[in-house]
């Protein structure tokens, strides 16, 4: 049963974390992995994606190193208020933390994929927080679309 990488195993737990409070208090709301992904849902729609990786040495002379992930969520609803309320509701959210899951394929299925909780993703920071303003675009999508992007760890 191979694992997930760190990297990976970072931006499902996210995803699944999200999929799981979004359900609990809205309705109608998607929650998608991939920026791509958003522009074929149906709005609301929430993408959640890595953007990258981070890595610097734990304390000088040492060999073990860090990683802090660079993550986005770009956030597509049908009016302004949607989107501020949704925008405001997922960060708060993320400074809770996520729970940090282990991924494999289920043993013997390639297409099921199992989670085992490993500890916690720790939010650090906030890089972006805002409306995305899109004036030549006439897509419905971005209309009211509004993006966070921040930084987390696996401690």
């Amino acid at each position: 049963m191979p694992y997930f990488q760190r990297a990976r195993n970072v931006e499902l737990s996210i995803i699944q974390s999200l999929e799981t409070n979004v359900n609990a208090d809205w309705s109608g709301v998607t929650i998608v992995k991939g920026f791509k992904n958003a522009y074929v849902a149906v709005l609301p729609v929430v993408a959640v994606y890595e953007q990258d990786v981070s890595m610097f040495r734990q304390e000088i002379g040492n060999t073990t190193h860090r990683k802090q992930f660079g993550m986005v969520i770009d956030i597509f609803t049908t009016s302004n208020a949607q989107r501020i309320d949704l925008a405001d509701y997922i960060s708060d959210k993320i400074v809770q933390g996520f729970v940090f899951n282990t991924y494999a394929h289920a043993s013997g299925d390639k297409s099921q994929i199992e989670a085992s909780a490993d500890g916690r993703i720790t939010f650090i920071s906030f890089t972006e927080n805002r409306k995305v303003e899109i004036t030549d675009s006439t897509d419905s999508h971005d209309r009211f679309r509004h993006t966070i992007s921040f930084v987390a760890e696996k401690l």
